[in-house]
């Protein structure tokens, strides 16, 4: 039998020619044809929606027609078996594809246009129990009715666009923007090549001014938002400033007057990269502020000044900058993976970490507040005037030396004890740990060893008092509680 209908597109209306019965398990000898009309009904790509109700109209399963056609002035399509499963009726939708992107273009109104009526035969009868379903079974096959439905439309579609589709993502090239403040990763996006940024929000620190915006290290100065465009992986540095410091020509001239405050030096001003420091900054520096450097300042020598000055608490560098690791205030240079400390905070307790293998000069110094200072057995090298000037009244090296020279430990005036764990007899001299003042007065700390070195210290007739651990008790200048 030829099923006919015709959609009217002023309208949407899907109209069946007349009422149609088919004979339940037709086994495909029926056909559904459908004209329009519309002009340009050629253009676009058809399929039929089918909704299969049983005598008592209650849904029983839903069908998707594969990707038609309109051909020869009309669409045809073959009732496929399972249209005619359940005795009742049939309703049908129309709707149309544009074929450039698979996009819905028009569907007939509703989905209540009656395709046709299914009688049973003579030799199929379906079950009363079919007709009175439960409601959680349907629901469920419904749901997996419409998973398969979905996934044919999803094969169609990509059987007849799926390698147009590949071709173009294949060009598409995208690049990846990191977002940095303070060497910290705040944001990472995958972004079109060609396309323009959209920075994320930020919060500046206290006393602190924008300068200029994102300063771009590969092109060494502010991406522009209006006119700049994403042509390779890029990484952007959020760049600020405290607001009273003073730059010229890449060189810091002033760091301010924020007493006890943290300050904070751009990668770029001015045209210009933040490269140094003039000479007049040691005259400039604010009692007990922290200072936060740039990557543009490479160059450890520049940050000398800033290093022996006792106004300087503690130096920071970015956190992803690969020529120093800068942890808490502390510096360190990696040197082929050794971790040499070049500065340390100005503070009464100073902890260093473990993994440090040497002290550089001057690395400790001029901190008249140091009370207390622990070094890790990791540690084996020690710098002339590596711990200078200091407050510290005892010091306890590590037991693992394998280099301590002249003038190590210098001009720590208040230094009484130094305690030795190992055998470094062969390595000290009278000028190791000494203090000189201005007037040529000189005083040596007392070394206490332990008591299987003490001959080899005393063969050296060294100018130091030396004393065997715990002597004082076997002294008994050492009283135990309750006595």
């Amino acid at each position: 039998m030829i099923l006919k209908y015709k959609y009217h597109s002023d309208s949407g209306l899907l109209e069946a020619y007349r009422s149609y019965t088919l004979a339940q398990n037709n086994s495909l000898s029926d056909t559904v044809v459908i004209t329009s009309t519309a002009s340009d009904a050629e253009r676009y790509n058809y399929c039929l929606e089918f909704i299969c109700y049983n005598s008592k109209s209650i849904p029983k399963a839903q069908y998707i027609s594969p990707i038609l056609n309109y051909a020869d002035g009309r669409i045809s399509f073959t009732v496929p078996n399972n249209l005619t499963e359940f005795r009742g009726h049939v309703d049908m939708q129309l709707t149309g594809y544009d074929p450039d992107d698979n996009s819905i273009v028009f569907k007939s109104v509703s989905k209540n246009c009656k395709a046709f009526d299914v009688e049973g035969s003579l030799c199929v009868l379906e079950k009363d129990l079919n007709d009175t379903p439960n409601v959680f079974t349907e629901v469920l096959k419904q749901l997996e009715d419409l998973r398969k439905i979905h996934q044919d439309i999803i094969d169609e579609a990509m059987k007849q666009f799926g390698s147009q589709f590949f071709e173009k993502v294949e060009k598409i090239k995208w690049h990846t923007v990191k977002y940095y403040d303070n060497g910290k990763l705040i944001e990472e996006k995958l972004t079109l090549a060609g396309a323009k940024l959209t920075p994320p929000q930020y919060t500046l620190p206290e006393n602190c001014v924008l300068v200029g915006g994102w300063y771009n290290p590969n092109t060494e100065r502010i991406w522009n938002l209006d006119e700049d465009t994403v042509e390779g992986d890029t990484q952007l540095y959020l760049n600020y400033m405290t607001d009273d410091i003073v730059i010229s020509q890449g060189k810091v001239t002033s760091l301010g007057k924020h007493v006890g405050a943290h300050i904070y030096v751009p990668e770029f001003y001015e045209g210009h990269k933040v490269i140094g420091f003039e000479q007049v900054i040691s005259a400039n520096i604010p009692r007990g502020c922290h200072i936060h450097l740039g990557n543009n300042l490479l160059d450890l020598s520049q940050c000398e000044a800033l290093m022996l000055d006792s106004n300087v608490c503690g130096i920071y560098f970015p956190a992803n900058n690969t020529e120093c690791i800068s942890k808490d205030g502390y510096l360190f240079a990696d040197y082929n993976g050794e971790h040499i400390l070049v500065f340390a905070p100005r503070a009464e307790v100073l902890r260093i970490e473990s993994g440090c293998t040497a002290i550089n000069t001057y690395a400790i110094a001029n901190n008249a507040n140091l009370k207390y200072l622990i070094i890790p057995d990791s540690v084996g090298f020690f710098s002339a005037y590596g711990i200078a000037n200091t407050g510290l009244e005892e010091l306890t090296l590590p037991p693992n030396i394998f280099s301590i020279g002249d003038y190590s430990v210098y001009n720590n005036f208040n230094l009484k004890r130094v305690i030795l764990n190992a055998d470094i007899s062969d390595m000290i001299s009278d000028s190791t740990f000494i203090s000189e003042d201005l007037k040529g007065n000189v005083t040596r700390p007392t070394l206490l060893v332990q008591p299987q070195h003490y001959a080899n210290y005393k063969a050296l007739n060294l100018a130091y008092d030396i004393q065997v651990m715990g002597q004082e008790y076997f002294e008994e200048k050492f009283v135990p509680k309750g006595e």
